[in-house]
């Protein structure tokens, strides 16, 4: 009996043993199977990671990417991220009934997401993101309750957010951001409690946020920036929400006022809700967010005081309330945050003096431009001895700029530009600008739009040698340019203009090597144009406009290839512009108006094949216009008025197709306008009054806009009465006008010989009657009539057979002359 027990306890074991056995062999087969479905699917793999180490001669549980089960040997765990694969998912992974984890993130992978993962029941985690991945999130989602990551951000991923994800009841991170979903958030995502982060930033999602979506109490995160979502918050946002540390709702179209419960959020780091609709005040209530260090509320419509109990966020790092409605001074007590970088109050209403600063040791950025902010800047600005960065420009600060900006060892980038600041040389000679030449890292200068008067030091060769940009525009600042400015040589901005510079450019200019904007217009600058300024080959603006510079234009100009915008109008330049200045192939606008130069333009003209605007107006230029213009298709505005430029419009100015505006008013141009010009579909402004025009105006495309202005003053323009020239005669006019004139010139001299001939008759018979007495007057003059009759007949009837309408039926001179004598001889 016991041997029979024994026996058949022994042979249940086998059994199960046996079935243990087949159903690992047969989970681990349908696992390599799946798998090497996934393989074939690949078809890009540039480490060549699965060609060479997925193989059926090589166990499962080896290959790369592949985590089995400690106890049995199914597959558990399936991590190919970062491998730039490409290629699809197929729907046998879905077969991979033990997995627990699948990430494929930062690949290639494109298509749908196929359904089958749906019947992967033990997911914990699933990461696919970074793809291509498009088409809907599969509703079938919803049967992995047991996921807790569900991440599919980066694809291409549409549709609306399934509803039934709210099946997914241990879901504790879902991330769907940089997708192109859409539609509503579901409510029933309400019922996922124990989610922590939600991210669905940069979709397409809009409507409100469910109001239930903020009792979820475990949220530590909720990120929905770059949609268009709308509503208000609740009131009691902060309720439920004592978990949560990371608010980012910004880039939306949510509106009314930010409720002054949150600050029952204690725990939140950041509150980030700019370029909103946000109205109202500022919650003083902000000021209980112990914890917070990002502040971002911009670019709303946000108005009344900065609240002084900012001052209280003694961990604040981060404060952004510029582009809004803010009013008042700024609060004392922002200035005394210790860990405070960025301070950014750009763009408001504020008002009064800067504070006093005492010790904000790591602040970096101060941003106040475009306030009304007035007074002197403090000298205590220097105790922010890690700023870097200080905008306080479109301001109304006055008085003196203080040497204590010099102090500021770590400075970068200040710009002071529109207000009421001076400078002042001190007795020793030293101005402001030698204090800041111990701001060793300085890379950008703005004085611009202060009257800061005074001269520029020779010590400016001595500002920080990684100096990038230096403006000092409309400041007053008269004298010399000092020779010492070229020892800028790092600079790539330099604009001097208007003011009251005099003397010439200095020969220095020419070590400027990185310069790219170099502006000295609107000053008093004499002398002629430095060839060193041709040296300079990455220059892209030149400007020496409204100066008195005389002399020719340097022969080099030619050679500077990075140049697009060049501008010496309103100077005493003259000679004729040398041909190599028309090698500036890739030049986008020159204007040389308002000078002296001559000579006529040449055919290169036509080389500067991306120019959208050329003036050369205000000059003495001659010679017909060079009909290479045609090749200028890009050319927006051309410019040619008061030259003495003569010859007609050339045709071809009507393929310059984006042309807007064409002047060539007072000149000497003869001729018709083109009707090709009627090709110029964007011209809008069209000028050639005052020349020597005939013709009719054209009456067809852009014409139809130009009014009597445009024409007048020519020499025989016709057209529309409301054009004020004369009208055009008809063809059959002009066909008789044509005739008169050819007959006339055959008649006329004719019509003159028999005018000389009766003449010498009347004279001949005067000189007879003189002879003769008074009493056979009366007499001669009758025995004469006859004869005066005849005589008159046969020379008209001489002229109508020189006027017959056709040659050919016209008489020949030789038979003129012959008849006259005849006619003489009778009579």
């Amino acid at each position: 009996m016991f041997k029979f027990h024994f026996l058949s306890s022994a042979l249940m074991l086998i059994h199960c043993f046996l079935v243990s056995y087949a159903m690992i062999v047969r989970n681990l087969t349908t696992d390599q199977h799946a798998l090497l479905a996934f393989k074939h699917q690949i078809i890009i793999d540039p480490h060549n990671i699965l060609a060479d180490n997925w193989t059926t001669n090589c166990p499962t549980c080896n290959w790369a990417g592949v985590s089995c089960a400690a106890k049995h040997t199914s597959v558990r765990a399936l991590n190919l991220s970062n491998m730039n694969l490409t290629g699809t998912i197929p729907p046998q992974l879905g077969n991979l009934s033990f997995l627990v984890s699948l990430n494929l993130s930062h690949n290639n992978f494109h298509d749908h997401l196929p359904r089958e993962l749906g019947q992967l029941s033990r997911l914990e985690l699933i990461d696919l993101s970074s793809n291509f991945l498009n088409g809907e999130i599969p509703s079938c989602f919803g049967r992995l309750d047991k996921v807790l990551h569900l991440i599919l951000a980066n694809n291409n991923l549409t549709g609306k957010i399934p509803p039934s994800i709210a099946n997914m009841s241990n879901l504790e991170n879902l991330d769907l951001r940089n997708n192109l979903v859409h539609g509503n958030i579901p409510y029933e995502m309400s019922k996922l409690m124990k989610l922590r982060t939600l991210r669905l930033a940069k979709n397409q999602l809009s409507g409100s946020i469910p109001a239930a979506i903020y009792n979820i109490s475990a949220l530590r995160m909720i990120s929905l920036p770059y949609n268009n979502l709308s509503g208000s918050l609740p009131k009691k946002i902060c309720h439920h929400l004592l978990n949560l540390e990371a608010l980012y709702l910004y880039e939306n179209e949510f509106s009314g006022q930010i409720p002054t419960s949150v600050g029952e959020c204690k725990n939140l780091r950041q509150l980030i809700l700019d370029t909103n609709r946000f109205n109202g005040r500022i919650p003083t209530s902000i000021g209980n967010l112990t914890a917070l260090t990002d502040l971002y509320l911009f670019a709303n419509d946000l108005e009344g005081e900065i609240p002084w109990e900012i001052g209280k966020l003694e961990k604040l790092e981060y404060l952004h309330v510029e582009y809004m409605r803010l009013d008042g001074s700024i609060p004392a007590s922002i200035f005394n945050l210790s860990s405070l970088k960025t301070i950014v109050l750009g763009d408001n209403n504020l008002s009064g003096e800067l504070p006093y600063i005492s010790s904000v040791p790591n602040l970096e950025k101060i941003f106040l431009w475009g306030n009304h902010l007035s007074g002197n800047i403090p000298d205590s600005i220097s105790n922010i001895t890690k700023l870097k960065i200080l905008q306080l420009q479109r301001n109304s600060f006055s008085g003196l700029i203080p040497n204590a900006l010099g102090n500021l060892q770590f400075l970068e980038r200040l710009t002071l530009r529109s207000n009421h600041l001076t400078t002042k040389t001190s007795s020793n000679g030293r101005s402001f600008l030698d204090s800041l030449t111990k701001c060793r890292y300085l890379i950008y200068l703005d004085l611009s739009l202060n009257p800061l008067g005074g001269v520029l030091p020779p010590s400016i060769s001595n500002l920080s040698t990684s100096l990038l940009q230096f403006e000092a525009i409309a400041c007053k600042i008269r004298g010399n340019i000092p020779m010492e400015i070229g020892s800028l040589n790092n600079a790539l901005t330099l604009d001097l203009s208007v003011n009251k510079l005099s003397g010439s450019i200095p020969t220095t200019i020419g070590k400027l090597k990185n310069i790219q904007l170099l502006d000295f217009s609107g000053n008093k600058l004499q002398g002629s144009i430095p060839h060193q300024l041709c040296g300079l080959k990455g220059l892209y603006k030149l400007s020496l406009a409204t100066n008195e510079l005389d002399g020719p234009l340097p022969v080099g100009l030619g050679d500077l290839i990075a140049l697009r915008k060049l501008n010496f109008s309103s100077n005493k330049l003259h000679s004729s512009i040398p041909l190599s200045f028309w090698r500036l192939k890739d030049i986008l606008e020159v204007d040389l108006s308002s000078n002296y130069f001559k000579g006529s333009l040449s055919l290169d003209i036509g080389n500067l094949e991306v120019i959208t605007h050329l003036d050369l107006s205000r000059n003495f230029l001659s010679s017909d216009i060079p009909s290479t213009f045609g090749s200028l298709h890009y050319l927006q505005v051309l410019l040619l008025s008061h030259n003495r430029l003569q010859g007609p419009i050339p045709e071809s100015l009507g393929d310059m197709m984006s042309l807007e505006k064409l002047d060539l008013s007072n000149n000497n141009l003869s001729g018709v306008i083109p009707k090709s010009l009627e090709r110029l579909l964007y011209l809008n402004s069209f000028d050639v009054s005052f020349n020597r025009l005939e013709g009719e105006i054209p009456k067809g495309g852009c014409f139809v806009n130009f009014t009597a202005k445009s024409f007048m003053k020519n020499y025989a323009l016709c057209g529309s009465p409301r054009l004020q020239v004369q009208p055009c005669k008809k063809n059959g006019h002009r066909h008789s006008s044509k005739t008169l004139l050819h007959v006339t010139k055959y008649v006329l001299p004719i019509f003159g010989s028999i005018i000389i001939v009766l003449a010498f008759i009347i004279v001949y018979k005067k000189r007879q009657n003189k002879s003769t007495g008074d009493s056979n007057i009366v007499q001669e003059e009758d025995e004469y009539f006859v004869v005066k009759a005849n005589c008159i007949s046969s020379i008209m009837e001489l002229a109508l057979n020189c006027s017959a309408e056709l040659p050919e039926n016209r008489m020949d001179m030789k038979n003129v002359v012959s008849k006259l004598k005849n006619i003489k001889r009778i009579f």
